[in-house]
């Protein structure tokens, strides 16, 4: 799963990478976005293109309150066409979320340790790929409105959820889940919302998509902020907080 993620792109900047209108509130840089936070999405309208600003979790239209949100930040591949939170909105509340990089954990013993941890590890796009965005990544997403009927005079809440599948040989080192990631056709595909069983034309993501390093474990704590967050460290470093000195070339894993 994708449980956190970096926004350091403008929404500005997103607008004009992905070809929309900017409708969205000047979000703040964040180096540790977490579930529930505003996050930026664009979705296609009649009249084009638009980034919005959304709620990251997804409330059900037909929710009775907004308690599901912090468990629905992530939707399966393989079952969104299933389940009653997704299954409606995948024909016409198709969305794209920016992000430039996320963050997953792997247990991992270090060398002067007796028990493992879990070690944050930070992917991000693979500089010429075909899944970089101008260094940005774009996830499908779902989104949805929802309004409280406890509150019937309240304002709508539009809320999103990411999509994740298998993941590919490369970031399978770190955590079996990834984010199902967009290149240019498939961002042209996912957003046209004439495009016939969209599921479908999401695919197979290869290995080259992304890089990934080590970082320090203080992105652990939703609290933390900070560039720092994505700066590589070197997992023989009995600290876990050394910085490597010579360049930001990306960690070998294994």
């Amino acid at each position: 799963m994708c449980g956190r993620f970096v926004r350091k792109t403008s929404a500005i900047e997103i607008s004009q990478i992905f070809e929309a209108t900017n409708n969205s509130l000047d979000l703040p840089v964040s180096y540790n976005v977490a579930p529930t936070s505003r996050i930026l999405s664009v979705v296609s309208t009649v009249d084009g293109r638009r980034v919005q600003d959304v709620s990251w979790g997804l409330i059900p239209r037909w929710a009775k309150d907004s308690t599901k949100a912090a468990s629905l930040i992530n939707a399966r591949l393989e079952t969104v066409s299933e389940k009653p939170s997704f299954k409606n909105l995948i024909a016409s509340n198709r969305c794209v979320l920016p992000m430039d990089g996320y963050f997953e954990w792997k247990e991992v013993l270090r060398h002067d340790e007796i028990k493992p941890f879990k070690q944050p590890f930070y992917f991000s796009p693979q500089p010429g790929s075909h899944y970089s965005h101008s260094g940005v990544l774009g996830v499908a997403g779902l989104w949805s409105s929802w309004k409280d009927p406890n509150n019937p005079e309240g304002s709508s809440v539009i809320t999103a959820v990411a999509l994740t599948r298998d993941a590919n040989a490369m970031v399978s080192q770190v955590h079996h889940r990834m984010p199902v990631l967009l290149d240019q056709q498939g961002v042209m595909s996912w957003l046209d919302l004439a495009t016939e069983e969209p599921l479908s034309h999401l695919v197979e993501i290869e290995d080259e998509a992304l890089v990934v390093c080590a970082v320090s474990t203080k992105v652990n704590s939703s609290r933390s902020s900070g560039a720092d967050l994505i700066d590589p460290i070197d997992l023989n470093d009995a600290s876990n907080g050394k910085r490597k000195a010579e360049h930001n070339d990306e960690l070998r894993l294994f």
